[in-house]
């Protein structure tokens, strides 16, 4: 059995891991660095360089402190849910980018696209705690 303190804190500790991961992806493209260009020139070209870089790592940031600073919950999660949704579209705009030689068999690109299903649901898991025990909505854990 677990206690409902470890249940509280693990699901604090996956929003943080999660802030974690859209902090560092924002200061990645924030500081000139895009290592997804081409997964999000092939969904997004409007996204992949320029002014539309900066966009959309000044949104990871924001979505990296919201989760770090545990404000706006919902706002931060339907964000970062909607984000990561949009990166699935590179899997019907540029299949060839992400199965190689075809489908099933995932490129690295295609894992890296897939693997945020799971930071998705992460992201699901974390809001729906929140909504059902609004009293942790406060705080950092």
């Amino acid at each position: 059995m677990y206690s409902e303190k470890a249940f509280e804190k693990s699901i604090a500790l996956l929003r943080i891991a999660l802030g974690i991961i859209f902090f560092w992806f924002a200061a990645l493209k924030l500081a000139g660095f895009n290592p997804v260009y081409d997964i999000v020139y092939a969904s997004f070209p409007f996204l992949a360089d320029g002014i539309g870089n900066i966009f959309l790592g000044g949104l990871e940031l924001a979505i990296g402190i919201a989760l770090l600073c545990n404000i706006f919950p919902k706002t931060a999660h339907a964000t970062l849910i909607l984000h990561l949704l949009g990166t699935l579209s590179v899997l019907v705009t540029a299949p060839q980018l992400m199965f190689e030689p075809h489908f099933p068999m995932l490129t690295l690109a295609g894992e890296f696209v897939v693997k945020n299903l799971s930071l998705a649901m992460s992201g699901i898991v974390v809001i729906l705690y929140h909504m059902r025990h609004p009293r942790l909505s406060k705080g950092w854990l």
